[in-house]
Parts: C-alpha cells; structure tokens; sequence
C-alpha cells in the first residue's frame, strides 16, 4: 500500500479536519504538521474555538533561568508547558477568559498579553490613576519601595472586559480606586465608589452586557458595560437585595469573596480560611493559613436575594481570576482554587502561595492538583487564563 502523502490533502478537507479540533494543544500541533497545514490553520483560527479549559501561569523561577523559562499548567491533563516569558518576570498579572493575562510590570506599565500568541496591546501607566496617595512622595519613583508598593499594596486587580471583537478595557480595583481605560488611552478614568469608612470593594465582574461590584456591606451595584468607554466619571445603579445572614459573619473572619458569572448566572462564592496552629497548638506562623470550605451562591433576580447551590458548573478562583466552565475533562460541582493571600504571605519564604487546591461543593473534600514548587512569588501568584489564538 503506497504512503500518503499528508501534505497534499485539499485544504478544504484539511480545514474541515482542524475545525473539529477541541483543544489548543491539537491545533498547535495541527498547524506544526507541515507548510500547508500550518497555512490552514492560520485561514480558520479566528473561527475555531477550543474547549475553554483554564490553564495556570505559575509563578517565576528567578534562580537559574537566564532564558527565563516560565511554566504553564494544564488541569484538565496535568501537563506542564514551558515557554519563555521574559516580560511577565517581576510583574503582576491576572488573567481573563479571552486569552490575554493583565500585567504591570516594574515599570508600573500595563499591558494585556497573549501567553500563546505573545501579541500585546498597550495600556496607560498605573501612575496615571487620578487622585492617588503614594507610599511616600520623598520615595523616588526607581525606589525599590517605590515600585513595591504599586505592585503589593495598591494594585489589587486587573479585570479584562471585551467590549466588542478586538477592542478591549481594563478596570482597575486599587487600594482606594476603581478606574478604567481603554486601548490608546493616555490615562485612567476614575469610577464612582463608596468610600464610606470600614466599606470595602470586594470584587468586580462583568455579565450580560453590565459590569457588577460588591461592597462587604453586602450591597450590589452595577453599570452598563457601555458606560467604560467614555472618558467621564461614572456612577453606578443600586441593586437592592434582602439581608444575606451569613455575610457579616463572613466578613469578620479570615476568607474571601468572588463573583462570578456562570452562562446567565451571576455566583458568589465564599472562601473560608483559617490560621494553622504550631505544632504545640500555642500559636500559628504568619505565613501559614489554608482555606478549608467553600459556599456557593447564586443571585435569584426575582426574589432579589442570595441562594445556596451545590449544583454548578467547575469554578475557578485567585486572587488573580475568576472563571466559570462546563468541560467533559474536568469535575462539576469543584472549585480550583489558588493561593490569594498578599498580607499574610508579603514577607513569606517557605509557605507563600501554598494554599491551593480542588474542593468538590457536594463531598465537601479538598485536594491538590499541582505538586510543583514553582508556586511562591513576591508579586505574582499562579494565575488563571483561558487560552486563545
């Protein structure tokens, strides 16, 4: 039987072939075949979609990597891919469902970039936030305090909204701000929130055409996603809901909340956490702490109030992302979950970035799904993103 000769299939076959692809790994593989493989890929790639799985950005290895040799983790296999990263080193980043990780790096410059791709698109410095208290203004801006405290302290996250097919904007949530800016802008535009004493923002997410926050008070508010592309000050609309019991009880410990949106639902999910006692049970490390439950909620919008689920797609949830997917190749009813303490892990060596792991909603289990060391950063913790071409 004669060889075939792969490369000379019709490339509409071959395109019909690569749009039955699920995965990224497929279809870079796909495109690696041979010169006419690779030129179908690129004709389809901007109308095939991949299963959205999450994959992690670890944290960087900055001692014996001059190639600057950064992993990426894939849940759904437990593959790791390594690939050079020299830009993200040093830098803050959080990613998005559309590709791309948000990223401010020691020259307190924002970028999105595309871990697959390595396209970028640029954003304004976060020194053009408006209304900002510095550290310390005698601190020059070279300062090793200087840049510490942008990238620990005052940027707390960055949130990718897609606001149509290849126009972007960034909202910022800061120590004290929320602030947006949209791709050629020179500087930030600042967002109404409470500042009321003891009021905190909590989380930013956007959903159906509006973008939500939630205050520890428990109140909710959003906008219209249309509203980030002015250049005005915006205010947001209240949505009032019945009294959420657990919340104030929730608020007084040590945990987190996310919001996430989940197809039409809007979820919060509650992270609890607690110190670990010494071995002599007297007294806990600063650095040592591990999250031992999580509660799922979701916003019934006709009774305007939260309730309890234990059915809902996987979730995926840090201090950098957060994320909703239905995928054959993973759990329903679990949450990832990474590490998403800055305060008690700052000054952290040995435990820092520690606390992650899989918890299933029903079982009310948890376990590990990265055994790697590669999990402890100064400024960055592994990051979740969805990949794109």
């Amino acid at each position: 039987m004669a060889a075939v000769d792969w490369s000379t299939l019709p490339l509409d076959l071959l395109g019909h072939i690569a749009m039955k692809l699920e995965t990224i790994e497929d279809f870079i593989y796909f495109s690696a075949v041979c010169p006419s493989w690779n030129h179908v890929s690129s004709l389809i790639k901007h109308q095939w979609r991949p299963i959205p799985v999450p994959w992690l950005l670890l944290s960087e290895n900055t001692s014996n990597n001059p190639h600057c040799v950064r992993k990426i983790f894939n849940p759904s296999n437990n593959k790791c891919y390594k690939l050079n990263f020299p830009k993200t080193f040093e830098a803050k980043c959080w990613g998005s469902n559309y590709g791309w990780v948000a990223m401010v790096d020691r020259k307190l410059d924002v970028r999105l970039f595309n871990p697959i791709t390595k396209a970028e698109i640029h954003f304004p410095s976060v020194t053009t936030i408006p209304d900002q208290n510095p550290y310390n203004e005698e601190i020059d801006e070279n300062e090793e305090k200087y840049i510490s405290w942008y990238l620990r302290l005052f940027m707390r996250r960055l949130v990718v909204l897609k606001v149509a097919q290849n126009e972007f904007v960034i909202i910022a949530i800061t120590i004290d701000h929320l602030a947006f800016a949209k791709q050629g802008d020179k500087s930030w535009t600042l967002v109404f929130i409470k500042k009321d004493y003891g009021i905190t923002l909590f989380d930013v997410v956007a959903m159906n055409g509006y973008v939500f926050a939630l205050y520890n008070d428990a109140s909710l508010v959003y906008w219209n996603i249309e509203d980030f592309q002015g250049h005005e000050l915006i205010r947001p609309m209240e949505y009032s809901l019945l009294e959420f019991k657990m919340f104030e009880e929730f608020i007084s410990g040590l945990g987190t909340l996310y919001l996430v949106e989940s197809g039409c639902d809007l979820l919060m999910v509650l992270r609890f956490k607690k110190e670990v006692l010494d071995s002599d049970g007297n007294d806990y490390h600063p650095d040592v702490y591990e999250t031992f439950r999580f509660s799922v909620y979701r916003l019934d919008t006709k009774d305007r109030r939260w309730e309890e689920i234990t059915d809902h797609a996987t979730l995926f949830v840090g201090s950098n992302s957060t994320m909703s997917v239905s995928a054959k190749c993973l759990q329903p009813n679990c949450i990832y979950f990474t590490d998403d303490e800055f305060e008690l892990s700052s000054l952290a060596t040995k435990f820092g970035g520690h606390d992650m792991g899989v918890y299933d909603i029903k079982c009310k289990k948890k376990w590990r799904f990265y055994e790697g060391d590669d999990i402890h950063s100064a400024y960055c913790r592994p990051t979740w993103f969805i990949p794109q071409l």
